[in-house]
Formats: structure tokens, sequence, C-alpha cells
């Protein structure tokens, strides 16, 4: 790899680092990534390269931008796996700003993206996908009932999956009637979304903002997905209602909004993405994934709590004067 880089790029590189999942390296005034992205088509990058100029132009001071071979090329390859190389100004001051506040207004730059955006867009799709998400371990579900022999981890997941389907089927209700009863707002447009923003994304120190790892989608997204991190990482209710104030007080939640992020809280994610993971993962992976399932079960009447005190939430009075329609079986959750 060291070789590679100093052949497409002419940097010499003296020692190779990990940053997060990546392989990195540092010079003096930067840091770059090396950045696998065999998964991603043409389209894709130009439109991960597109956004990443536009917050560099925006100043944003945490985005990496890409870096072309001396030939001009996006990618580079090496064993038939193509990379490409990230560059980021190496940062290291703790930022003070409250995290809901600078979400805010990452999102707020990212709505004022000018460029048409096709193959990372989500915008519109989650009923679509999330269904489709959900016939396919449906129907993986029904082959592995009948199955004769199962280990502990898919008798765990043949007993749990009645529950998490019609926790699914919920919030594709729940998204439909909000597409139908609400209508959005100028802040609804789309914006840069993370692929997955948890209470790690932005953590470390420096802070690299990785455009392979955004979407272009409702803001509710990455609201919704750092909120599901919380609670998972500490369930304090405080910790949440500060976060969503926070960014409250740069870009206000129309209902629309709230409703749109209520129901990717009632989206079973953490299901799907235990489950999947286990199928898709080596056996010396397997224990992480039946620890996980383990651990998901035992808090599923706490996310149940959380998901019917999330309404209650002081800030959930969408506009002000409308309330967030409820879910009724969550009513009767003691």
């Amino acid at each position: 790899m060291k070789d590679l880089i100093k052949e497409k790029f002419g940097i010499h590189i003296r020692d190779l680092s990990q940053h997060l999942s990546y392989q990195s390296f540092q010079t003096p005034n930067s840091i770059f990534l090396i950045v696998p992205v065999s998964h991603f088509n043409q389209t894709e990058l130009t439109e991960f390269y597109g956004m990443s100029q536009y917050l560099q132009e925006q100043r944003d001071p945490y985005v990496s931008t890409f870096l072309f071979t001396k030939d001009g090329d996006m990618t580079f390859e090496e064993n038939g796996i193509s990379y490409v190389l990230l560059q980021a100004a190496p940062r290291f001051t703790n930022r003070s700003y409250p995290f809901g506040a600078e979400l805010a207004e990452f999102h707020q730059k990212g709505r004022g993206y000018p460029y048409e955006v096709k193959e990372t867009s989500r915008i519109g799709q989650w009923k679509e996908l999330w269904g489709k998400r959900l016939d396919q371990l449906e129907q993986f579900w029904m082959q592995k009932s009948q199955s004769p022999q199962l280990q502990p981890f898919e008798k765990q997941f043949i007993e749990s999956f009645p529950y998490y389907l019609g926790l699914t089927e919920n919030a594709i209700q729940y998204l439909a009637d909000t597409e139908l009863d609400d209508q959005p707002q100028a802040a609804d447009s789309g914006t840069i979304c993370q692929q997955r923003l948890t209470c790690e994304t932005w953590k470390h120190e420096p802070l690299i903002k990785i455009p392979v790892e955004w979407v272009f989608d409702h803001a509710a997204r990455d609201l919704a997905e750092y909120t599901r991190s919380l609670f998972r990482e500490n369930k304090n209710v405080n910790d949440i209602a500060s976060f969503l104030q926070q960014y409250e007080q740069v870009t206000p939640l129309s209902s629309f909004s709230k409703r749109l992020l209520y129901s990717r809280l009632l989206f079973p994610l953490h299901y799907f993405d235990t489950v999947e993971g286990y199928y898709i993962s080596s056996e010396s992976e397997h224990h992480f994934y039946e620890s996980r399932l383990d651990y998901l079960l035992s808090q599923s009447a706490a996310y149940e709590r959380f998901l019917k005190g999330f309404q209650e939430l002081a800030g959930m009075r969408a506009g002000g004067y409308v309330s967030m329609p409820s879910v009724n079986w969550l009513k009767r959750t003691p």
C-alpha cells in the first residue's frame, strides 16, 4: 500500500496507522484515509465527491476531500479492491459547540446543495426500503422455521421475529399516515446525512467527516438514529430531550419532521442489523451477534417504554398546537 500511494499520488509514507476502521497516515499538514469503495458505483462516488466539494465551499472544517491520482483518477486498486484517498486537516481541538446545534448547522448547509442526487438519495424511500427488508427477513424466517436443527441464535430469531414484524408494520403505517396527513415545510427538504449517525460517529478527535458514509435524506434520519443510539448507550431521556432542544434552537422541527423521526424510531433497525449481521458474518463473529441479540431482546420492554415516553417528551407537541398521533398498543405499555 505504501508503494502504491507513492506511485499513484507521489506521497511518501513512513507509517500506516488506523483511524476508525480505515488505514491512515499523516503529513505535517494533513491526515489521509485509505477508504475501500468497491461496493459503490461510479455515480455514487461522483455524488459523494460533489457533496464533499460543496461542504468545503461552505467552510465545514471537518469534511475530508477526495485526492485524485497523478493520472486524474478518483480510485486506485490493490488486490482487486478499489480505494479512494481522502484528505483532511488535523484539527485536534475539542469542540465546545453543543452536538444538537452542530448537527443542525450541518443540515442547514446540506439543504443548500444545488445539484441533483440520484444514487445516494433516500428521500421518500423509507417505506419501500423497510418493506423490502421485512419481506426478505420474513421469507428467511419461514425457511428457518421449517429447519429441524437450529443454533441457539436461530431459535431466538424464530421466537422473536413475529414481535418485530408487528413493530415494523407499525412503523410503515405511521410513516404512510404522516405522508398522507401532514405537509412538509421548507426545512423538510433533503440534506446531507450520515448513513448511520451514532454517539460515536462525530465523537473522535480529530473529527473527520467521511463523504462515503453519507446519504442524501431527510434530517429526521440523523435525529432518529442519534436518538436511538443515545437510548442504547445510557437510556437517559434528559440527554435525548437536551439533544433535540439544542437542534431546535438552530432549526425548529415541523410536525412532519417529528412524525418522520418517530416513525423511524418505531422501525426496529437494531433488530434487523443484528439478525442480518449474524447471517453474513463469519463463524468467529457469531458470538458478537449472539450477545447483541440477547441484550436487545432483554431490552425490548425498556424500548417500548422509551417509545411511549418519547411521544410525551417536552417539545414533541408538533408546531406547538398539533399533538403527535399516538400508537394505540403502546398506551398499554406499563
